[in-house]
């Protein structure tokens, strides 16, 4: 850490979107700048430092719920013309607060990212972009993915480039009405900024924010072929906002994420890497950073803006003048302020003890978000509240398992649940006080889809109860693969699913889409056919699927993934009365590689649970104090690499387990899909026991196809 900053509270606001604080440009050195910022209770406040206290210069009356907002003006000229979204119309206003535009757009949906470059103005609702010129239609491209961010950059002859970032793991650059340039990228983008020096924005520069926590830059170069480099290439959590900013000896990136964590790094060269300068944890997620001077002039700082409406100032200026300069008309101030806070304070508490019913219910600002993590194939949950949290209860209809996370201080308590009523899961987690947000572990189980349900209680309005709905899908270890029309997936033998019937494009997709996750808004269609590919983060089975009107065929590895398709596809086309012609064509190679998959994991499971075995046991004989005299070289390395050795093992300590039932699962879907007498789990397991055990896969293999493997003559089978 190479930066020292001091953090300077400011004001609070409601419930922020990301992107909603925009700082405008100097207009004075020596002064401070001014802010603005919108929030979800529809207000619009402009605020400035005057006489060493932050003003409200502006505020407009509340209204509908503020999504966006950014900062414009003429091409050429400052930057000084607020235009917010809400629903899918945009206003504009001057710094000094005055309405001067008020659009209609023809978007049917809320807006979900704005960029404005001189008469241009880009709006994106779900997965369709539109631009108008002079608020008149000048272009527009529907997507088919979730949209999350815009940005415009200039192009020759008043021509534009739209930058967009998509959610399947794209960026897609259009210019006027010609075909989409597509990058692909290894994660979701989720932010887009232009990069900046000082108040001079670049033409062909654009950073960029991934789920999975890099950030990337990318450049449009001069032949218009788009490239990206990145500059933090270690994941973390999400990436929520990014500005680039000169605080102290030279360009910043400013980084915003998910967990509150708000980081400055040093722009890299062609000779280094990216150094982090500074870390600060704010405690809820990131709306916006922003690099200015907010709070005396000469001393810059990174505006932070939280999700519940908290802001405050990372600054260059030391802790020590602050203090100093506190006069004692500041501290009567303050004092007068903490009064009247809590005569607020005791009015409120009156008002709760009055015993009649509430007019309007309260309602709590939630916001949760679920992320797959692949290398340990579970669940990231995080859930975040406008205030402080004071219990969250789950409760699962399916299966899962509920994994510890460091840093993660509630206290949580498992309740006894009757699985034959269909509930596996009721746990309650108590909040710390203060906590505006809690991050879950959980891992599913795949072929057995359900709903979490999760409801977030305050520690100021305890009655007030809010509840979120979160699908499991059947098959949730199934990563999309985003692929070009030029690009394979290789793989097999595969198994193959062939439906037809009488249903359209339209409800084979909506069906898929309660067995995968992460399915397009809309089909994407090659030729009348859309396409989709998977791959699982856990043992890496391929899954393709094919469908277009009347037709639709799956391909996959894995047995079992197949018949979970079949199962539910039959059942939803039941459902509506549709008449469905099922064929599966199973074949036996992939049994053997599904198994080649699985082997490399299962051993070195098995030799890692080895290993702790011997550590524990070395501990309960005592013989780790002077391992050099009474041990082997073998067992020094042991103890040697016990920490990394443990701390691998408590990542998933029943991974074992989890590979053992794997494999008893694609048994019995493979004496399902050849049309056998059914066998349950129970007898599966019991009949794979000491192969597992074992790891004799060549065993494994003649109990899978009923034939001696080295001599290709069919064995007895009891089933």
């Amino acid at each position: 850490m190479t930066l020292a900053l001091s953090r300077v509270d400011y004001t609070s606001v409601g419930v922020t979107s990301r992107g909603t604080t925009r700082i405008f440009p100097v207009t004075d050195p020596k002064q401070t700048q001014k802010f603005a910022v919108a929030d979800h209770d529809g207000v619009l406040q402009v605020f400035g430092i005057k006489k060493g206290e932050l003003q409200a210069l502006f505020k407009s009356l509340p209204g509908s719920k503020i999504n966006r907002m950014i900062l414009g003006g003429s091409l050429g000229m400052t930057k000084d013309k607020i235009f917010v979204a809400y629903g899918n119309s945009v206003k504009g206003f001057t710094r000094k607060g005055k309405l001067f535009l008020e659009f209609d757009t023809s978007l049917l949906d809320p807006i979900s990212a704005l960029y404005v470059l001189g008469p241009d103005l880009a709006a994106c609702a779900r997965d369709l972009y539109h631009r108008y010129r002079d608020c008149k239609d000048a272009d527009s491209y529907l997507v088919g993915e979730t949209l999350h961010d815009v940005v415009l950059l200039p192009g020759d002859n008043s021509m534009v480039y739209a930058i967009l970032a998509c959610n399947d793991c794209a960026i897609r650059i259009l210019h006027g009405t010609t075909r989409p340039t597509v990058l692909r990228l290894p994660s979701i983008p989720t932010v887009l900024a232009v990069y900046r020096e000082g108040e001079v924005e670049s033409t062909e520069r654009v950073l960029v924010g991934a789920v999975d926590g890099r950030v990337g830059l990318l450049i449009l170069q001069d032949n218009k072929t788009i490239r990206i480099t990145w500059l933090l290439n270690s994941t973390g959590s999400e990436i929520t906002s990014l500005d680039t900013f000169e605080l102290q000896d030279g360009l910043d990136i400013l980084i915003g994420r998910q967990d509150g964590i708000v980081e400055v790094f040093t722009f890299p060269d062609e000779d280094t890497s990216p150094l982090l300068r500074y870390r600060y944890n704010a405690g809820e997620s990131i709306s916006t950073v922003a690099g200015g001077i907010i709070g005396a002039a000469g001393y810059p700082e990174v505006l932070v803006t939280t999700y519940s409406g908290r802001i405050f100032g990372l600054t260059t200026k030391p802790p020590g003048l602050l203090e100093a300069e506190q006069s004692d008309l500041s501290i009567a101030k303050l004092k007068l302020e903490i009064s009247q806070l809590e005569e607020k304070l005791a009015e409120e508490r009156e008002a709760t003890n009055f015993t009649a019913e509430h007019l309007a219910p309260l309602i709590l600002a939630v916001k949760h978000r679920m992320v797959l993590h692949e290398e340990d194939a579970s669940y990231s949950l995080s859930v975040e509240l406008d205030t402080s949290i004071d219990n969250i209860l789950i409760q699962s209809d399916t299966p899962i398992v509920l994994l510890d996370v460091e840093n993660n201080s509630a206290v949580v308590s498992l309740s006894r649940c009757n699985q034959k009523e269909g509930n596996f899961i009721l746990a309650t987690y108590r909040c710390q006080i203060n906590t505006n947000r809690l991050e879950m572990r959980l891992r599913t189980i795949e072929g057995q889809p359900g709903t979490l349900q999760i409801y977030v209680t305050s520690q100021i309005q305890p009655k007030c109860c809010r509840r979120i709905l979160v699908p499991i899908y059947a098959l949730s270890l199934h990563k999309r693969q985003h692929l070009d029309d030029t690009d394979t997936l290789t793989g097999g033998p595969f198994n193959e699913l062939r439906l037809t019937g009488n249903f359209t494009i339209a409800e084979m997709h909506a069906w898929l889409s309660l067995v995968l996750p992460d399915v397009p808004e809309r089909p994407h269609l090659y030729e009348n056919e859309a396409i989709l590919t998977y791959k699982s983060c856990f043992i890496e089975t391929i899954l393709k699927c094919r469908y277009k009107k009347g037709s639709a065929i799956f391909l996959g590895e894995n047995i079992s993934s197949v018949i979970v398709l079949r199962d539910i596809l039959t059942r939803e086309a039941t459902k509506r009365k549709i008449k469905l012609e099922v064929f599966c064509d199973i074949a036996v190679g992939s049994i053997s590689r599904v198994l080649e998959l699985i082997r490399p994991q299962l051993n070195a499971a098995h030799e890692l649970i080895q290993k702790i075995k011997i550590l524990d046991a070395l501990q309960e004989l005592e013989l780790k104090t002077n391992p050099k005299e009474n041990l082997s070289s073998q067992y020094q390395d042991l103890i040697a690499n016990e920490q990394s050795i443990r701390s691998q093992m408590a990542k998933d300590t029943e991974i074992l387990n989890r590979l053992h039932a794997i494999i008893t699962d694609l048994y019995v879907d493979w004496e399902r899909a050849k049309g056998a007498r059914r066998i349950s789990s129970k007898s599966a397991a019991e009949k794979l026991n000491n192969s597992l055990e074992s790891r004799d896969f060549v065993q494994l293999l003649e109990i899978f196809t009923g034939k001696d493997v080295s001599t290709g003559n069919a064995i007895c089978s009891d089933i």
